[in-house]
């Protein structure tokens, strides 16, 4: 298979799964103007500190075993023991969340405290959330395994589901029957409930009794993934936990408006998100085709160009979106937004640099990689949120996530060399954050309709500047655009 079909075949794969990001992004795009309206940026800040705790229990409990799964389940035609290795990992997941699920269950009065909000209504923000970790799992596997098996349609339509199941169940719980807080947790337990029949049925072909469960390969998964672990904790801390470093630092509002920030900056990972949903599935299935190495090198600079310009385009405009989907009282978000979109195009690029440990099955030093990335994190929120605060935050977050990937690189092409243009690549970066600055600075104390007009001219500026320096590359998209839509 050539080069070209290869990347056109990851390209269409991106555009489905990108459906599913919209379908989430979607969420957040109706979910975050209900909030800002009936949420201060003080119930705002708590919803996001309480938030992240669970998504960083629910990564915990992954254990990064879909890594594993995936790796194992690529190794292999055997539909009886891919079977194995998918019920072997799903049975095991479910239990660890009903463990978990009732450990927090029964403490959840202790973790209330760290909580600085009405304590016996976070007891029950805590004990809803702990429900829903059990729960959840069906639809978690189910769509990792969809995307095993190179099913995108089908993972477009649960997440599409879910997304759709979350907001009925916010307006339910939040805009009618007028629960506050606990309204938005509740929805989530109840969007997952909905959700298990459907996951259930994808799941029933590969499942099979817990007695079967091969705890000898979940052994070799689990020393597999354990180094992909530090890398999930990495990303969860640049992504997630600013608001914990925040906490007690800044304002209530502050923090809220950091929350806010990150909403609008997850708006623009929807094709990040596509990408990635699709990157491993893809670079997996085309690992023993001899121009294998030549597609992985040719997609870095296919990625900057593309995501690089679409991050560019939404970090000029954050202050526009916050117009359109929030109050007032949240526009000071968009400076804080405009820093972490750039954080989604780094985790792609991180996605792309651990190619070559997974393929080498060499995945011991990212454990080390990812470590001193996090404390790299905390070190510069440490001294940065003192003297930027909120910014100082946001900057720490960019940073660590940029030098990731830089690491991550460096040892992956020890162990699976792939030709990457990597100088090309680092200009286009240095020119992306220079344009980036100018917009900034261009744009600021200007009317509206002003600042508008200027970003549009600054981007434009920046398209030019590309082709004429990036033109090898652009005529390569440019191929493959045609190549797509061209019989041949």
């Amino acid at each position: 298979m050539t080069v070209i079909k290869n990347i056109k075949n990851l390209a269409s794969d991106s555009m489905i799964y990108g459906l599913a990001g919209i379908a989430t992004r979607v969420m957040g795009v109706v979910l975050t103007p209900l909030y800002t309206r009936v949420y201060t940026p003080e119930d705002y800040g708590v919803f996001g500190l309480v938030n992240n705790a669970y998504s960083l229990i629910a990564l915990l409990l992954i254990l990064s075993l879909d890594n594993s799964t995936a790796r194992w389940f690529y190794d292999t035609e055997d539909y009886d023991y891919r079977k194995k290795i998918i019920s072997t990992w799903f049975w095991f997941y479910f239990l660890l969340s009903v463990v978990f699920a009732g450990f927090f269950f029964f403490t959840a009065s202790y973790w209330s405290q760290f909580i600085a909000y009405n304590a016996e209504e976070s007891i029950e923000y805590i004990q809803v959330l702990a429900f829903s970790l059990p729960v959840s799992v069906a639809t978690v596997v189910a769509t990792k395994v969809l995307r095993f098996e190179k099913k995108p349609k089908s993972t477009v339509l649960l997440t599409f589901l879910q997304a759709l199941f979350l907001i009925v169940a916010n307006v339910v719980f939040v805009l009618i029957l007028d629960q506050g807080l606990k309204g938005a947790f509740t929805a989530r337990l109840v969007a997952f409930l909905l959700m298990v029949p459907l996951s259930m049925y994808y799941l029933k072909r590969w499942l099979q009794s817990i007695k079967l469960s091969d705890f000898r390969l979940l052994g070799k998964m689990i020393k597999y993934s354990l180094p992909f672990l530090p890398a999930s904790l990495s990303i969860w801390m640049i992504n997630l936990s600013a608001v914990f470093f925040l906490n007690g630092k800044v304002s209530d509002e502050d923090l809220g408006l950091f929350q806010i920030a990150f909403a609008i900056a997850g708006f623009s990972g929807i094709v990040v998100n596509a990408f990635q949903q699709a990157w491993s599935p893809f670079a997996f299935s085309i690992i023993h085709q001899e121009n294998a190495k030549e597609t992985y090198g040719k997609i870095l600079l296919a990625y900057l160009l593309l995501i690089g310009s679409l991050t560019l385009l939404a970090s000029l405009f954050s202050l526009e979106a916050l117009m359109i989907i929030a109050t007032p009282a949240y526009y000071g978000a968009a400076t804080i937004a405009s820093i972490l979109v750039f954080s989604s195009l780094f985790a792609g690029l991180t996605n792309i640099a651990d190619l070559g440990s997974a393929i080498s099955k060499k995945t011991a030093p990212l454990g080390i990689v990812y470590s001193v990335s996090s404390v790299i994190l905390v070190l510069l929120n440490v001294y940065l949120i003192p003297l930027y605060g909120v910014y100082g935050a946001a900057l720490a977050v960019c940073i660590s996530q940029f030098l990731t990937p830089v690491f991550v690189f460096y040892f992956s092409q020890k162990s699976y060399p792939i030709p990457y243009d990597f100088i090309r690549a680092f200009g286009f970066m240095v020119l992306l954050f220079l344009v980036a600055f100018l917009g900034y600075y261009l744009s600021s104390d200007t009317s509206v309709i002003q600042a508008v007009l200027i970003k549009i001219g600054t981007f434009g500026f920046f398209v030019l500047v590309s082709i004429l320096i990036f033109k090898r590359e652009f005529l390569f998209l440019k191929r493959l655009v045609t190549n797509k839509f061209t019989k041949t």
